[in-house]
Order: structure tokens, then sequence, then C-alpha cells
């Protein structure tokens, strides 16, 4: 539980665990994500923001903040491991991939044949392989199993 301040009110023995491994990198780095999010979450329409971030063990950090509807205005923040879809989405960004090539990576991912993918949305499978060609030129990777490969980190 974070206070209008961007203090740490309350916390778990696991976000104790979270601020080691995210201090581990550089002193103070915890702190300024939780601000960070915690703002993020003030400033939304929604109440809500999130970020990830590069832990000391290699893998990335999602952290998560809420405004709660209280008198004292606070904020909850969650932090979590990504995997799945999670890293999947991060890596869609980093390629900077269209909201279609997104759609039909996913189908691929999932194990769908280019006719399957186009079924499914309604395009001919042409089409899909121009997207996947797309995909493959901003990925970087021109082989049968590397796209894959790439996408799932």
């Amino acid at each position: 539980m974070v206070t209008v301040d961007g203090e740490v009110r309350a916390a778990t023995a696991a976000a104790r665990e979270w601020r080691d491994e995210l201090d581990d990198i550089a002193p103070g780095r915890f702190t300024v994500m939780v601000r960070a999010v915690v703002s993020g979450a003030r400033a939304a329409p929604s109440g809500t923001f999130g970020a990830r971030v590069r832990g000391s063990r290699g893998g990335w950090i999602l952290l998560r903040a809420a405004r709660l509807v209280s008198d004292d205005d606070e904020t909850a923040v969650t932090l979590e491991r990504a995997s799945g879809d999670a890293l999947v989405d991060l890596l869609f960004a980093a390629y900077g991939l269209t909201p279609r090539e997104r759609e039909i990576c996913r189908e691929v991912l999932t194990g769908e044949s280019t006719v399957d993918v186009a079924e499914a949305l309604g395009i001919s499978a042409h089409t899909v392989q121009d997207h996947l060609k797309a995909v493959f030129a901003k990925a970087g990777v021109w082989s049968g199993g590397e796209p894959a490969a790439r996408l799932r980190g």
C-alpha cells in the first residue's frame, strides 16, 4: 500500500524480496519504480497503470498500481514475475508490430497453420503470409522455427 506521497505504508514479506531484487541493480530502484507506477495510476482515468522492468535475475518483473477508493487516497501496488502473454506483448511492442501482425502472431504461436489462421481471421492465406513476412523482417529472422523462438524470448 502506497500513500499519496509515494511512501510505502504497508508491505508483505514478498515485497521486501522484490525490493531486494530491484535494488540489486541500483540502490533505490524499487522506490523509484513504485513511485512511477503510483504516479501513472493517479494520472490515468482508469486509476490503473503498469510497467515492466528487468530484475537482477535477468527476467522481467511486472509492476501494477491501482488507486483504491478510500478516504486515504492510497494505491495498491503488486509485483510479479512476467511470463507468457506479458512477455509476448513486450516483444510485439519491441518489434513494432501492428495490431493485425500481433493478432496473426498470436494465432501462429498457438500452433495454427497459415490456412487455419486465414480462415479464423477471414483473410486469405496469402495475406497471412504477407503479414508474417513483415513480422520476420521486423524481428530480423528468416528461417521457419526462428520467428517463434525469437517471439517467445
